[in-house]
């Protein structure tokens, strides 16, 4: 296991490679020489700017080479990248500014004139506002500026990219610190979806570790190859598994900082990438792309899927469509959660790829299933709460000691555990089911347990069915329990046939499921909500009944 800074391990796994192209941005290839020294001019900038060890800064922009810059930097000099999604609203970005009293931020110039709302009520120095433009070719560049020359009103807090790192030409030190086994590096925010947002910390140690075991774990990863890195930064899956991972093997990095899910298949005709990461919804805008019906897909290796579990159908149907188009590949599934740093289980050879499993754990983490009643460890294909220990678990949420101890819990063993709210199962060969989230869980008034996933795995066998999405419902006719609606989106063919669909399902969903998992309804949308990194949002449709 590496025992070092992410920079150093960035730096060791590369130095001899320097020529080799690290960042791909929109056609400028920045090298590891490159990469290695505009590191050093970020972190001597932030040293000149009063940011030193446990220093936190607020960084709110897409995957830009600067945020690269900015990320390793930062780690350079001991200090915290606090990464946000620069769409937050401004009152939430004003509460992540306060909750860790940022004195530097780091902001997209799109997002600037929002920023300056809500200022006023932080500690705010100085502001650092970065252009997508600031690293592009030239002729975009200018095109870009012209473009967007009224969007971002720059006052005297704040100060351009180039005017930053020039700033770092008065610092005369060494900016690096000692390596140091818990030290933070960044912090990332969960989405939410059960209440405020919680800050997790996670150390060098975590996404070393996470990257490090990845790299081994028999994916077919090599130096030459090139990464398609559509996941934001501000999330562990992006920051740890999207950036981190490849560039410590030594890819070419291929950074989309805005990512269209509907224009997908352009970015794979474009870079034909040998790796990818994506979300479920994200593959089923592949195998229905027009643009690709009639290409080779020879190039691609490994595409991994991760942030939300993959129905089967949709994992057949993807596997099928690499097939037709020349790839040998299969869709890679993995398993993982923001506090132990993403990924923990990956698909990594054929021979674990089994429909509907996430893998089998990384080398150095165990991953066992407890009864989430009693917590007792349960045997071989029993369902309980999937648990999790290893080098990835996070330091904890910050400043929120009552919510680590709920999730990390010591067992009789004297290790701390993990608990993910998961359901699932192990089998002998050790590959990992998941089959619901806890909190998804449907409780009927008369005590039946209903899991949604079961639901939705028969419904999506259907033809017609493109995505579907079971929530539950108040019961109206007791006091207490929820009922399942489906949440229904049609393949085009079949749209205008919701009726006739709808008595087909009732059919399928009686002979499938047992008669307390029926849906009481059926609802088609033109689209299922999804979050920011395009999970199906399943809170949103809970609103009001799941109207």
């Amino acid at each position: 296991m590496p025992e070092c800074t992410i920079y150093g391990y960035l730096y060791e796994n590369n130095k001899d490679y320097t020529y080799r192209t690290a960042l791909n941005y929109f056609g400028r290839k920045i090298s590891y020489g490159q990469l290695f020294r505009n590191i050093e001019l970020t972190a001597r900038a932030l040293k000149s700017n009063g940011i030193d060890r446990g220093s936190i800064v607020t960084i709110l922009t897409p995957t830009l080479p600067e945020t690269v810059y900015l990320f390793y930097a930062l780690g350079k000099i001991g200090a915290i990248a606090n990464m946000v999604d620069p769409r937050t609203s401004a009152e939430g970005i004003c509460d992540y500014i306060q909750e860790v009293n940022s004195e530097l931020l780091v902001v997209v110039d799109a997002a600037l004139p929002k920023i300056q709302e809500v200022l006023a009520q932080t500690n705010v120095k100085k502001i650092l506002v970065i252009s997508p433009a600031d690293s592009l070719p030239t002729i975009p560049s200018i095109l870009y500026r012209i473009k967007h020359s009224n969007s971002s009103r720059m006052n005297k807090t704040c100060v351009s990219w180039k005017a930053f790192v020039a700033e770092g030409a008065e610092y005369n030190g060494i900016p690096d610190i000692e390596y140091e086994r818990d030290q933070v590096v960044v912090i990332v925010h969960t989405g939410g979806t059960t209440g405020k947002p919680k800050g997790v910390m996670l150390t060098h140690n975590n996404l070393n570790a996470s990257a490090f075991q990845c790299s081994i774990s028999g994916m077919n990863f090599r130096r030459e190859q090139t990464w398609l890195n559509i996941m934001p930064p501000f999330i562990a899956y992006g920051v740890g598994n999207g950036l981190h991972l490849p560039l410590i093997i030594g890819m070419e990095t291929i950074l989309i900082p805005q990512f269209d899910p509907n224009k997908f298949d352009e970015l794979l005709l474009k870079h034909k990438p040998n790796h990818m990461t994506g979300v479920p919804s994200h593959y089923g805008n592949i195998i229905n792309s027009v643009k690709l019906k009639k290409k080779s897909l020879q190039y691609l290796i490994e595409p991994t899927v991760g942030g939300d579990a993959m129905n089967i159908e949709l994992e057949r149907q993807t596997n099928q469509f690499f097939k037709n188009h020349n790839s040998e590949c299969l869709v890679v599934k993995g398993y993982g959660m923001t506090e132990v740093s993403a990924a923990v289980s990956v698909c990594a050879t054929k021979a674990c790829n089994q429909i509907g499993s996430v893998g089998i754990p990384f080398t150095h983490t165990v991953i066992s299933i407890f009864d989430p009643g009693t917590g007792k460890e349960l045997p071989y294909n029993q369902q309980g709460e999937i648990c999790i220990t290893g080098p990835n678990t996070m330091l904890g949420y910050y400043n929120n000691t009552a919510a680590t101890k709920e999730i990390i819990r010591k067992h009789a063993d004297g290790l701390d555990w993990v608990h993910s709210g998961d359901i699932g199962y192990m089998t002998e060969d050790g590959l990992l089911f998941i089959v619901d989230r806890i909190k998804r869980m449907l409780v009927r008034h008369d005590g039946f347990k209903v899991f949604p996933s079961m639901i939705e795995k028969v419904i999506v066998e259907h033809r017609a069915v493109k995505a579907c999405c079971v929530v539950g419902t108040p019961d109206s006719n007791h006091r207490q329990g929820v009922l399942p609606v489906a949440h229904l989106v049609l393949n085009k063919e079949y749209v205008g046939q919701e009726n006739s669909v709808k008595q087909e399902l009732l059919s399928l969903c009686q002979k499938g499921l047992p008669e307390y998992a029926q849906p009481v309804e059926y609802r088609f949308r033109d689209a299922l909500p999804l979050t920011a990194v395009g999970k199906v949002d399943y809170r949103t449709l809970e609103i009001d009944g799941g109207k």
